[in-house]
């Protein structure tokens, strides 16, 4: 990411263990910058590699992502270290569904009034559509989707977004 100011830190929180296939570990690090720079990524990997070094670019592996619990649970030492942040960036259906408490909303409820009840800072969330999990769908976007896809639109991967919502002020 590129930004006028750019932020003087970064943290990627990776899994403690993998749940899934894609998801990353503390120790996938290394490899994926090797592979990065043997595809000609040289420079960014460097890049990436001195914010390690330097500390401008952190890794931590809390025990809760690998956990059930929908995320408004999460611990408060972890709720405090997100509401540091300018901008919290997860990926992926399975956070996109512990986000939403993997409950069924209206499709059309608004992802950034969801969050507000709880979520400390600005989220944007991306994943594909693998599950009946959705919120943030106006009516017609979705009876296109349908008419397209009738059997995959909502949980055939078929379908991705990202919701976005920005810090709660305070009243």
């Amino acid at each position: 990411l590129r930004c006028a100011s750019p932020p003087r830190r970064v943290t990627l929180h990776a899994k403690a263990r993998p749940v899934f296939v894609s998801d990353v570990v503390e120790a996938d690090l290394a490899p994926t910058l090797a592979w990065l720079e043997e595809q000609g990524g040289g420079p960014l990997a460097g890049r990436l590699r001195d914010a390690l070094a330097d500390g401008r670019l952190h890794v931590e592996s809390p025990e809760f992502y690998t956990g059930p619990l929908p995320f408004w649970e999460m611990p408060d030492e972890l709720h405090a270290r997100l509401a540091e942040a300018a901008l919290v960036l997860t990926k992926g259906d399975a956070n996109f569904r512990r986000l939403l408490g993997d409950l069924h909303w209206p499709h059309d409820t608004d992802f950034a009034d969801l969050m507000r009840e709880y979520w400390p800072t600005s989220l944007a969330a991306l994943r594909t559509c693998k599950s009946g999990v959705l919120v943030g769908v106006v009516p017609a976007v979705e009876a296109a989707a349908a008419a397209a896809e009738p059997e995959k639109w909502l949980t055939g991967g078929v379908y991705g977004m990202v919701s976005f919502a920005p810090k709660a002020t305070p009243s």
